[in-house]
């Protein structure tokens, strides 16, 4: 069996390059336009970034509120491809467990993002309150 993949010259091109940010800056608008949970998600980040702002966070703390916002966007974004994915065969067992699988991993990385976000603001909200 030949494997044309493996064994096909890779060549550049600007052109093309600059085509495949097209696609991913289209994907980015579709899941603002019509994708509920990213819309959620989203607004949920702008107010983590605002209370980022609000509280004197450290720049480590900085660091991980971004990597949390594109972690989670970006699985957001992946389970969404597959959902979409699997709505070709919408009743297959297999299709569903991967279905479910996706939206365990947003599950997942969503919860270490409360979690990250307690440890971060809850120091600061404390601060704040009258003793």
């Amino acid at each position: 069996m030949k494997t044309d993949w493996i064994e096909r010259k890779v060549t550049y091109s600007a052109k093309k390059h600059l085509r495949s940010y097209k696609g991913a800056f289209n994907g980015i608008i579709i899941a603002l336009r019509y994708e509920l949970n990213f819309q959620i998600e989203l607004f949920l980040m702008v107010l983590v970034l605002i209370a980022g702002f609000i509280f004197p966070i450290t720049k480590t703390e900085w660091i991980v509120i971004i990597l949390c916002i594109g972690i989670t966007l970006s699985v957001e974004l992946m389970n969404t491809s597959i959902e979409t994915l699997g709505e070709f065969k919408r009743f297959h067992a297999i299709i569903k467990k991967i279905k479910d699988l996706s939206a365990g991993a947003v599950l997942v990385i969503t919860i270490m993002d409360v979690i990250i976000a307690f440890m971060i603001f809850f120091p600061y909200i404390l601060e704040y309150l009258p003793q």
